[in-house]
């Protein structure tokens, strides 16, 4: 018996189902005809086919099996069954045919022609589409299938994150690792085993993942796969991309979004104390999403040994990694390929193939995503060879040196891997590095800036407009300003939005009217424009771009151009502008200028302001009035504000009531206000008023409330339950506690654990704890343990708990026992510790040793370990160092060490550049940046010629 029919005699048929499809033409096609059917009253089968036969004016005459099919296949079915099923539900939902089945055939006509791909598995996928990398060959034996894979912790972390996904969550997952460690492959034996029936969405870029999102073209049940995750997070997409994605995870369940990237850009993303990537930060942080995956085989190395006995590629990467156990390198024949390039030109490569594999790994590290043209290649190797290796006669030089580096003859890695663009099977268009050698190539020349020919074969060459706006944003950090503006005006042309970018550019060369009529009208130009004005003590400059960018549109100017009007003392003007913002939908301001007048002291002002936030139909201007009143110790108005925004539709207002209520002794009422926020879900309430009962001593109420702010999804709330029951004695509920916040991510209630049991001197059972919740993914127990331990004597139970983090991935607890005993004056137990967080991974731990050194007045000590951050890849270190020689007065090294940190792309050495070197003449002295030759550039350089003062943009 079919779905539709299984309801039972007198009822009606349960709907079917509709079909999942990958985002494409086809998508939309069957998505608009089950609308119809939904529309129609989900009419059964028969009907829809008895309705069609009986109309000999329809072109077809589906039977009820094909009508099924039609709305719950996969596959595109015939044109005249299509018309005729969606003229029979547009008249049954009382709507024109002729119109539904002219829509239809347009959908139908542009399915056929792009029909794209169909649902895939991972296993339909398969590993190598999917990112995994071959193993070489070993003595000509063949094998083209994946060696066996070898489990590790991390696996486990994956795994459990994907179960909670089929238990019907929405997860994040990225796994954070070095090139060529096994995180692609992890992701993809988890889905293999967790998901195997769930379609692998696999967008070629962040462009294609927002228009599926846009779009509502990511069904639930589905996985979407982001290998090289930094693609979709950095660059001009990203921020909206990370949005997107976090409205996704939001509204969408069950789902898993699963990726990989190297620590570097995990790091790069979680750096504080800018806005780049404000939201794909957030968006890590509260899915807990980044799993550290290690880059040796560590406590699976016996299994690892097994497998060998039926693999021989495996048998021989064993043989070759030696210690600590990096295998998987061996595997895809990495290590190989950098001692080949390593060699230097003209030994394993030939001075071309050299130099090509250079430039495209410089091309890679200055921000080109996509895959190198040949054409970028060739324009930009010149600048890779010195004139007697340009003397050829062979014209096909350069296919000759592309066909050697991307041949993967005897078994070979190669050094670029093919790509094709083109739509369509032909010859490849496109390169990338192979990615052990990129990360080992791209590391060493960190500190180095490229040619000037590679900046101008990305502005002839580059593959999008993306491409062209990020390498622009690297020429612009290495202050090759001229490269910047060219690359930038190019990216324009094309489409990017990177008016803002070439704003800022004009205006800090101190052509005020470029950077305008850059501007033009774009509001976030005109923001960029105010906020760097604000930041020169410009108030009238500042003012006026904030008035241009309201008047583009740009929605936040008007809370700046409010507060600067205020600031200004001009009271009238700023609610003027408050008045002008609210007409356009914008009630910011109203709040901005309450929160100044707080801090300010202006009570009254700030009343009246969340008054007229109310009147222009802010609700939080509601919460403004509330907490207004509550400060000022007014209860009753409080409490109806407080419930007129609850009613008005903010949240955090019954969280609010519970402390308002608590505080006046009503403890009903504030457990009915926590009721309400968790039914709203918001946990704060109970939260709250778990912190009120453990301050007066009532555990079990203190419990009860702890549990019920978990059942409103406090990850948070499990982790005080934990420790409430630690406290209690409750050793086994505690960790159940643990064990459900573990499930999703959380690993704050393992890590509570871990440090109580170690400071009540339960050293095996905080172990234990502190391992689970490096399964959970978080090694910040076992960091938490090293820091007590070290500091009762305990460097044995220290330096146990930082082999423990290592073997999960994270070098981090190494180098904090390195700087824990640095400042205590134990050198060589510091050396000792630093030695072992490099050989974990770990980047910056000379350079924090560097600091540790300076503060405490060791200028010989600093520089000894800020070289050594030099030699390991550390770029900041340039700058620390370049500090140091200036503070000695060595103004000559110091102005090497820091154009050594601006070629690194480090802004704090272009102002300690400019400090050293002094005027020349001071009014202009570095405000074009650099030239091609390292100089102060004496203008902006565009198309070749001298672009100066007032030419725009």
């Amino acid at each position: 018996m079919s779905s539709d029919e299984s309801g039972g005699a007198g009822r009606k048929p349960r709907p079917v189902a509709p079909p999942r499809l990958p985002p494409g033409a086809l998508r939309e096609f069957k998505r608009y005809l089950y609308r119809l059917y939904l529309s129609a009253g989900t009419p059964s089968l028969e009907r829809i086919a008895d309705t069609a036969a009986l109309d000999d004016s329809l072109p077809g005459a589906p039977s009820r099996d094909t009508v099924g099919r039609l709305l719950t296949g996969a596959k595109l079915p015939g044109l005249h069954d299509a018309e005729s099923v969606a003229a029979v539900l547009a008249r049954l939902m009382d709507r024109d045919p002729a119109e539904t089945v002219v829509r239809i055939r347009e959908l139908w006509i542009e399915a056929k022609e792009r029909p794209g791909p169909p649902p895939r598995t991972a296993e339909a996928w398969g590993a190598a589409r999917l990112g995994v990398h071959h193993a070489v060959d070993v003595d000509g034996a063949g094998f083209d299938r994946l060696t066996p894979y070898i489990e590790r912790t991390h696996d486990e972390t994956v795994r459990e994150r994907l179960r909670c996904a089929r238990g019907g969550e929405a997860v994040l997952a990225v796994l954070v690792g070095q090139s060529s460690t096994g995180k692609t492959r992890s992701a993809f034996e988890a889905v293999r085993i967790e998901l195997p029936d769930w379609p692998v969405l696999f967008p070629s870029g962040p462009r294609e993942l927002l228009d599926w999102i846009a779009g509502d073209a990511v069904d639930a049940g589905s996985v979407i796969w982001l290998n090289e995750t930094q693609r979709y997070l950095t660059g001009p997409a990203g921020e909206d991309v990370a949005e997107s994605l976090a409205g996704l995870l939001g509204r969408t369940a069950p789902l898993a979004v699963l990726g990989s990237m190297w620590p570097e850009y995990a790091r790069r993303i979680a750096a504080p104390g800018g806005d780049d990537h404000f939201h794909a930060r957030a968006l890590l942080r509260a899915h807990h999403a980044e799993i550290l995956v290690p880059d040796h085989l560590g406590g699976s190395l016996g299994r690892a040994r097994k497998a060998a006995a039926h693999d021989p590629r495996l048998r021989a990467a064993l043989a070759a990694a030696g210690e600590p156990a990096r295998v998987i390198q061996q595997l895809t024949g990495g290590p190989e390929l950098v001692r080949r390039y390593e060699m230097g030109p003209g030994n394993a490569f030939s001075e071309i193939e050299h130099a090509i594999v250079t430039a495209a790994v410089d091309a890679r590290r200055l921000g080109h995503a996509a895959a190198l043209s040949p054409e970028l290649l060739a324009a930009a190797v010149v600048g890779y060879l010195p004139s007697t290796a340009r003397v050829t006669g062979d014209s096909e030089w350069f296919a000759a040196a592309v066909h050697a580096l991307s041949s993967a003859d005897g078994g070979r890695l190669p050094a670029l891997v093919p790509d094709r663009v083109a739509p369509g099977v032909g010859a490849a268009d496109g390169y990338h590095p192979a990615d052990y050698l990129d990360q080992s190539v791209r590391r060493a020349r960190a500190h180095l800036a490229p040619p000037a020919e590679l900046w101008e074969a990305a502005e002839a060459h580059c593959r999008t407009p993306d491409d062209l706006y990020a390498m622009g944003g690297e020429a612009r950090a290495r202050c090759r300003h001229g490269h910047a503006l060219r690359l930038y005006r190019r990216a324009l042309d094309r489409g990017a939005d990177a008016r803002p970018a070439l704003a800022l550019l004009w205006e800090e060369a101190g052509d005020r009217a470029a950077a305008e009529s850059v501007a033009a009208d774009s509001g976030w130009a005109w923001a960029v424009l105010a906020g760097v004005r604000e930041g020169h003590d410009d108030g009238a400059g500042a003012l006026r771009a904030h008035e241009r960018a309201a008047l583009a549109g740009e929605p936040s100017a008007w809370d700046f151009l409010a507060r600067l009007r205020e600031y200004v003392g001009d009271r009238a003007g700023a609610e003027e502008a408050a008045v002008a913002a609210a007409e356009q939908g914008h009630t910011r301001p109203w709040l901005a200028l309450a929160r100044r007048r707080e801090r300010t002291g202006d009570e009254a002002g700030a009343l009246a302001a969340y008054t007229r936030a109310v009147a222009a139909g802010d609700p939080w201007g509601w919460m403004g009035r509330a907490r207004w009143y509550d400060r000022t110790g007014r209860d009753a108005e409080a409490e109806t504000a407080y419930l007129e925004a609850a009613d008005a539709g903010v949240p955090t207002a019954w969280s609010s009531l519970v402390h308002l209520r608590w505080r006046a002794g009503d403890r009903k009422g504030a457990e009915a206000a926590a009721t309400r926020a968790a039914e709203l879900g918001n946990a704060e309430g109970w939260s709250a008023l778990m912190r009120y009962h453990r301050q007066r001593g009532e555990t079990a109420a203190a419990e009860h409330a702890c549990r019920l702010a978990a059942a409103a999804g406090s990850t948070g709330a499990l982790a005080h339950l934990a420790l409430l029951r630690e406290e209690s004695g409750d050793i086994e509920g505690a960790e159940e506690a643990a064990v459900r916040a573990a499930r999703s991510g959380h690993a704050e209630a393992w890590w509570t654990l871990a440090r109580v049991r170690e400071e009540a001197g339960r050293s095996a059972s905080a172990d234990l704890a502190a391992a689970r919740a490096a399964r959970a993914g978080d090694t910040e127990a076992w960091t938490a343990l090293a820091r007590i331990r070290e500091r009762t004597g305990d460097t044995e139970g220290a330096e146990r708990a930082a082999e423990e983090a290592a073997e999960h991935g994270s070098a981090d607890t190494w180098a904090t026992l390195a700087r824990i005993r640095e400042r205590a004056g134990d050198r060589e137990g510091s050396l000792r510790a630093a030695g072992a967080a490099v050989a974990a991974g770990g980047s910056g731990v000379w350079s924090a040793l560097g600091q540790v050194r300076e503060d405490r007045g060791d200028g010989p000590g600093a520089e000894v370990a800020y070289r050594a951050a030099t030699g390991a890849g550390d770029t900041a270190a340039w700058t620390a160092l370049g500090r140091l020689h200036e503070e000695a007065g060595d103004r000559r090294r110091a102005e090497r060490c820091y154009r050594t940190g601006v070629d690194a792309g480090d802004s704090e050495a272009w102002e300690g550049l400019l400090r050293v070197t002094g005027g020349d003449p001071p009014p202009l002295h570095g405000r074009f940046g650099l030239d091609a030759a390292g100089g102060f550039a004496e203008s902006l350089s565009g198309d070749g010629q001298a672009v100066r003062l007032g030419d725009g943009g």
